[in-house]
């Protein structure tokens, strides 16, 4: 936290405007004190009493008292000013960088439970499978091969010479080509070639009558072709996953021994098949996990398999028969999108010019826990792989604070804003921080308000919970000097008039002090006027920023259910259970929901209903009987799972009460359409529908967007609420003035906004006035939204 200062009139933040200001202030007070004197010197000519001389110099006194009170005050009121933007940049800017490291914690809290969902698919257990018992195949063979050609056998008849030395030879450039690697297992060009000619090696081994030789090499051969078929299969689920799931760069599945067998990128197969990883970290410390529960998290570090550039790998072992407690036979590595995930989530919420670009002097980046740059918004000032100088404070920050500073960045005084990740929920995130860098005059310089002036009560402003105390308290003052001035006025006024031709004297100097303090007082209610103009704005841009936050968590967040939805559907287990119904197989469907429901906690139920919308199966046990009874073919979720046409389609039912959770108020529903045999294309034999979590998670981030004091409390009475496209609120931190039914009636503003775009205003809600930040879902990467928009309200 910046230390807290008391600014002078000449500290170089101080605005030359404000400085003139003061100047000019100072300059008018100033000619009060000569006035004054002439006032004193005058009570020892005109005053023939003691009384009468008293009288005219406690006048004089109490203009100075006056003079003195307005001076103070002023330097006072800049203090507290700069004070008070200092303050609200570094509540606005700290959120925001908070926001940055928690919406990447967020983000990878979804990878730990992909790679552990994923592992489980039973496509990659068949797979490995398959191809670990070919590999024992192929060691035995090539130890047969071996005795054959240390040992040769003997041959009769005529030609037997030859036929033998020709017969060794084929029979060792076969084993050289075909059976002394892996590559066979996973190479159909080399398998199609080996089998074609395996055929001479066969007539070898029968010439020998080595029946084993032959029936092994078979054998071999079929499962290599079985092999095949399961790595391609394997291959297609994963580009499926890459398809639903647009954040991955590659998925590899490899055997425990480190040998890679199948991925998703199709660019790169070519090089990635056969590869070893077994001295790569994310692979040693995968085959080490203990159960299905357990992941791995490497951070950035290089890897062969994206040709050693920096990978960031989420991985768990895949176990025996797809069971989380099965033993391990191979490893899935996932490698996140990292950079492009976090250029996108760095360059939110930034400054821009009109052409778009970031503005000068704004810079975000992350740092590991080493202090090393992951990932910049600016590769030019802060380099990925660097690292920056930090203040020591900003390197000793628990977990979920933040702190700022001012520091020397390209040579100019900036201002840096930190914040230390605390992860998000069972993810303890990895030592990460978040950094916001903007230049010192940025906090202090001017702002630029666009206001309607003419809306604004400035009366009822200053008074406003939104005006700071010290400029309430300064505005009072001058009101009170303003009144004490008049009466002095007025008082010394009519004295001269008692005094007579004594008196006459004394008329211009209350004349020059009456202009001197109205033309104080009148430039200071300006300055406050503007002052307060200036928070007003702030405070709408701060609600703004916050209401974009808001809309972006919940946007990245049901991007994710868009994609869970749509990979899910096509699992084997609740295909077979529609195209076999049996209650053996929907108990399988049941198990297998209930493991999915177990590795993403953000669910409260995953049901899976037939065509005819009857529900078989679902993963909360507890609500299986009475679920059974219930026939979903008239919800909107059902209709709409049922007419998606292919895996890239997924339904959703906004936010509403569904009989599904009958001790809810509201449910949020994902639905995805279930194919004949898993197939991506064609008519839907029955609908998966997940229950999301909403009002939870809902609430998590909508506190994170809450505006704060500047001890860093919530402010208050403030709220940040979402509303669907009615204006009905769905989720709210303040259900006792937002309530979730309740049709919100916001300024007109608010509802014309834009999409992606931010507006702001004043509320009158319940006889109550609040000042409002508002702004538009733009969706995230191809999840287009639900026209919802995000609020966040503060009294005024």
């Amino acid at each position: 936290m910046v230390q807290k200062q008391k600014f002078s009139i000449f500290d170089p933040v101080i605005t030359h405007k404000h400085r003139e200001f003061y100047e000019q202030i100072v300059n008018e007070l100033n000619v009060i004190l000569p006035v004054c004197n002439h006032g004193k010197s005058l009570a020892v000519d005109i005053g023939r009493t003691a009384k009468e001389q008293d009288t005219i110099k406690d006048l004089m006194n109490r203009v100075e008292t006056f003079r003195d009170e307005l001076l103070i005050g002023t330097k006072n009121l800049f203090g507290q000013f700069y004070l008070a933007k200092e303050e609200f940049y570094q509540m606005i800017l700290s959120t925001v960088a908070y926001g940055k490291i928690n919406t990447i914690d967020r983000n990878l809290l979804e990878r730990t439970c992909d790679v552990r969902w994923w592992a489980l698919e039973t496509a990659f257990c068949e797979c490995l499978e398959i191809s670990e018992k070919v590999e024992e195949q192929l060691k035995l063979l090539n130890d047969i091969f071996g005795k054959i050609l240390t040992d040769p056998p003997s041959l009769t008849g005529n030609g037997a010479k030859a036929a033998k030395e020709k017969g060794l030879k084929q029979l060792e450039e076969f084993q050289t080509k075909f059976t002394s690697s892996l590559k066979i297992i996973y190479d159909r060009e080399l398998f199609e070639a080996a089998r074609q000619e395996s055929e001479l090696v066969i007539g070898f081994l029968n010439q020998a009558k080595d029946n084993n030789a032959v029936d092994l090499l078979q054998r071999t051969l079929e499962g290599c072709r079985k092999a095949h078929d399961s790595i391609e299969f394997a291959c297609n689920r994963l580009e499926g996953i890459n398809s639903s799931y647009t954040l991955y760069r590659d998925l590899v599945i490899c055997d425990d021994e480190g040998n890679v067998i199948a991925n998703s990128n199709r660019n790169t197969r070519d090089q990635v098949l056969g590869l070893n990883v077994a001295d790569e970290e994310w692979f040693i410390n995968a085959i080490k996990t203990t159960d299905g529960n357990a992941y791995y998290a490497q951070d950035l570090k290089t890897s062969q398999i994206e040709n050693n550039q920096e990978s960031l790998i989420y991985t768990t072992a895949i176990r025996e028969n797809s069971d989380i407690s099965g033993k391990v036979i191979g490893v899935l590595g996932i490698f996140f999108d990292f950079q492009g995930e976090a250029e996108i989530i760095l360059n939110d919420h930034m400054p821009r010019d009109k052409d778009g670009y970031v503005e000068d002097g704004w810079y975000t980046f992350l740092s590991n826990s080493k202090g090393e740059i992951i990932a910049s918004s600016d590769e030019f000032m802060f380099k990925s792989g660097m690292r920056t100088r930090l203040p020591r404070p900003h390197r000793q920050l628990p977990p979920g604070k933040s702190h700022c500073s001012y520091a020397i960045y390209g040579n100019r005084e900036s201002a840096l804003f930190t914040a230390r990740t605390d992860g998000y929920l069972d993810y303890k995130g990895l030592d990460w921080n978040s950094h916001l860098v903007t230049l010192k005059d940025t906090i202090f310089a001017d702002q630029a308000y666009d206001l309607d002036v003419d809306d604004v009560n400035i009366d009822e402003l200053m008074e406003s919970k939104i005006t700071p105390h010290i400029n309430k308290k300064t505005y009072k003052y001058v009101q009170k000097d303003k009144r004490t001035l008049q009466l002095i006025s007025t008082n010394g006024i009519l004295f001269a008039t008692e005094l007579g031709t004594r008196g006459q004297s004394l008329g211009p100097v209350f004349e020059q002090i009456t202009r001197t303090g109205d033309f104080a007082t009148r430039c200071m209610e300006e300055l406050l006027h503007e002052m307060a103009l200036e928070e007003l704005a702030l405070n709408f841009r701060t609600l703004n920023i916050f209401s974009q936050q808001a809309i972006d968590l919940i946007d990245r967040n049901l991007f994710e259910r868009s994609a869970d939805i749509r990979w899910w559907a096509t699992d084997r287990y609740f295909w077979e259970a529609l195209m076999k119904p049996s209650d053996e197989m929907a108990q399988k469907a049941c198990e297998r929901l209930k493991v999915i429901n177990n590795s993403y906690t953000m669910y409260r139920n995953l049901i899976l209903a037939d065509s005819k919308g009857d529900i078989i199966a679902c993963s909360n046990s507890a609500q299986l009987q009475r679920l059974k009874g219930l026939n979903v073919a008239d919800h909107e979720w059902f209709m709409k799972g049922m007419q998606t046409m292919n895996a890239k389609e997924y339904a959703v039912q906004d936010v509403q009460h569904s009989e599904l959770e009958k001790n809810k108020d509201t449910s949020l529903i994902y639905a995805g359409g279930i194919r004949n045999n898993g197939s991506r294309e064609g008519d839907a034999i029955g609908v998966l529908g997940v229950l999301f979590d909403w009002d939870t998670e809902a609430q998590k981030m909508l506190k994170c967007c809450l505006p704060k004091n500047r001890d860093g409390n919530y402010i208050e009475g403030s709220a940040a609420f979402i509303t669907n496209v009615a204006n009905e609120v769905i989720e709210t931190t303040n259900p006792e003035t937002f309530p979730v039914g309740k049709v919100i009636e916001l300024p007109q503003k608010c509802t014309k906004v834009d999409s992606g775009k931010a507006a702001s205003g004043f509320l009158e809600h319940e006889s109550r006035k609040f000042i409002i930040g508002s702004c538009r879902t733009q969706g995230y990467r191809e999840y287009e939204g639900l026209s919802w928009s995000a609020h966040v309200v503060r009294p005024f």
